[in-house]
């Protein structure tokens, strides 16, 4: 071979080499750009998960909550009751129809049911234990720390005056009687469906009983069923007063709750 030939090889030889090179710092570039595109893909899918979750969280909490309308709150009561907090107090301000008062500014309170007792968990255990037929919670109880979370969550701080009970109580059953006769059975019904019918038409499971069907209401004397809307029951002691006849609990309906001529239209209703 001459040494022109010999030359030629070598040059062929380093163009090899150089080629291979270029093919490597090639592919190593496109890895390069593939792994950044997986990362950021990656990173991509990462962000959305973030905010997919973000945005499930913030749904859940703008929603109701169960201790408030949902099972968590009637498994509050006893076992086979029905009744929630929704069921008789609102969560937005509202008022009508309701007869405890809404839940909304209410948590710094300085005081809760007419006075009778100094702390949101009393009052709220005043109705758990009264009303639902269930066991006192604790400051340390995981139920209260959702009840009573749920309730500040909803609640302005610079709102503390209390709210007053002022149930109407008159003399005995036929002064009930008296007062509300005369109403309009026509729109009593629309008042009924409003205030009543959420426990009594659907028979609601209260405490360890159901209520009393718009049938079986129709039995009793229309001053008892007043003085049990505006008082639970016969004064002075409420709903553990062994007089009552109508047996279970009820909440009672203020007049700022029901006014006089509703209450009179419902009764009407009821009985005719």
């Amino acid at each position: 071979m001459t040494r022109v030939s010999k030359w030629m090889l070598f040059l062929c030889f380093l163009g090899l080499v150089a080629a291979g090179c270029d093919d490597g710092s090639s592919d190593s570039a496109d890895m390069s750009v593939g792994g950044e595109g997986e990362g950021e893909g990656e990173g991509e899918g990462e962000g959305e998960g973030e905010g997919e979750g973000e945005g499930e969280g913030e749904g859940e909490g703008e929603g109701q909550n169960p201790y408030y309308d949902g099972t968590e709150s009637a498994r509050l009561g006893a076992p086979d009751n029905e009744a929630m907090c929704a069921t008789c107090h609102s969560n937005d301000g509202t008022q009508d129809g309701y007869s405890g008062n809404t839940l909304k500014d209410i948590a710094y309170h300085t005081s809760f049911k007419g006075d009778d007792t100094a702390t949101l968990l009393d009052g709220s255990n005043a109705c758990i234990t009264g009303w639902m037929g269930g066991t006192a919670l604790t400051e340390e109880s995981a139920e209260w720390a959702a009840l009573g979370g749920y309730i500040r969550s909803i609640s302005a701080m610079d709102q503390t005056t209390p709210n007053a009970i002022a149930p109407e109580v008159l003399a005995d059953e036929a002064a009930y009687e008296a007062a509300y006769a005369g109403g309009d059975a026509a729109a009593g019904e629309a008042s009924y469906n409003l205030a009543c019918a959420r426990c009594h038409t659907e028979e609601l499971t209260i405490n360890n009983r159901p209520a009393y069907s718009l049938e079986v209401l129709k039995n009793f004397p229309a001053g008892r069923i007043a003085q049990k809307v505006r008082t639970s029951g016969p004064p002075p002691s409420g709903m553990n007063d062994m007089a009552d006849t109508t047996p279970g609990p009820m909440p009672f309906f203020e007049l700022k709750d029901l006014p006089h001529d509703d209450l009179a239209d419902i009764i009407a209703f009821i009985k005719q």
